[in-house]
């Protein structure tokens, strides 16, 4: 039972040092921590498909192993104590055993423990909160610049056109991004990297039309910004991160109008040079906003 509930305790210490791992320097240089990442991806990609839930907008694949860890261990715990006193009783050591607390699954005892050890994993989660920034860029009417035009210039010229987004994106210090088709969500540190990031791509994309696409359309983009709380794992994809703040940076995009970055309010307040940036007089998600266009 002892090595039951030492083995339960390792197995929730396991599943929590990879949150750890987004704040050591280059950990994941290291091979036994890429093993490790990749373990805990596939047994947690397997609790999500049996169960997708989430808690507040968060994956809580990784929550729900724990807790069952900490409770398998806690049972062990009380049940080799359980039976210790009951063998101490029949040796004659002591006189009864004490009540310490086992109950069957479902009962009221082991409900309030596991509320207390999942209410106190939820405060752990809450720390690994971060103020983040997201930027959101699509094509405008991609689907008219492919018509008539020859396949293998199309390849070519989005492919050029990803290659030119992520160079301006890593330049400003993206942490992840995910791409669709003609689209991408790309999540910064700060609201000023984000931003800093949108506006670099409007100022290239004249150089861009101008000397590396091939086919008649321009490219033109818009651009949507958000920032807030959000709990960050570096080990989660950014296709698999979800939160209202990045679903507003997506909505933020698809009210933009073409070559402008629209920003919601809030983010706006954490930008520390805000110039250009003039009222769209709409508001989307609850959120009125702002909106910048190269001059």
């Amino acid at each position: 039972m002892r090595l039951l509930a030492i083995a339960a305790m390792l197995t929730a210490l396991f599943f929590l040092l990879p949150l750890g791992v987004p704040y050591l320097e280059n950990a994941e240089t290291y091979g036994y921590v890429r093993s490790l990442l990749a373990i805990d991806k596939e047994y947690t990609d397997f609790v999500r498909e049996l169960v997708p839930l989430k808690v507040s907008g968060h994956d809580a694949a990784r929550g729900i192993i724990v807790v069952l860890a900490f409770v398998v261990s806690r049972v062990f715990s009380r049940l080799r104590r359980h039976f210790a006193a009951k063998a101490n009783v029949y040796s004659g050591t002591t006189d009864a055993a004490p009540d310490d607390g086992i109950t069957i699954p479902g009962g009221v005892k082991s409900r309030a423990a596991l509320l207390e050890i999942m209410a106190e994993t939820k405060k752990r989660l809450e720390t690994m909160q971060r103020e983040l920034a997201f930027l959101s860029i699509d094509v405008v009417g991609s689907t008219d610049m492919k018509v008539g035009e020859d396949k293998t210039k199309i390849e070519v010229d989005f492919r050029e056109y990803k290659k030119f987004i992520d160079e301006e994106i890593a330049t400003n210090g993206a942490l992840t991004a995910a791409w669709t088709p003609d689209g991408v969500m790309i999540c910064f540190p700060t609201a000023d990297a984000a931003v800093t990031a949108a506006q670099g791509v409007l100022a290239g994309l004249h150089g861009f039309n101008k000397s590396v696409k091939t086919i008649r359309g321009n490219f033109r983009v818009r651009c949507g910004v958000n920032a807030g709380r959000v709990y960050y794992d570096r080990s989660i994809p950014m296709e698999q991160m979800s939160d209202h703040v990045i679903d507003v940076a997506g909505h933020m995009q698809k009210y933009a109008l073409p070559n402008t970055i629209a920003l919601a309010k809030p983010a706006l307040a954490l930008l520390t040079k805000r110039d250009g940036f003039k009222p769209a007089g709409k508001e989307v998600d609850g959120f009125e906003v702002y909106q910048w266009g190269k001059a």
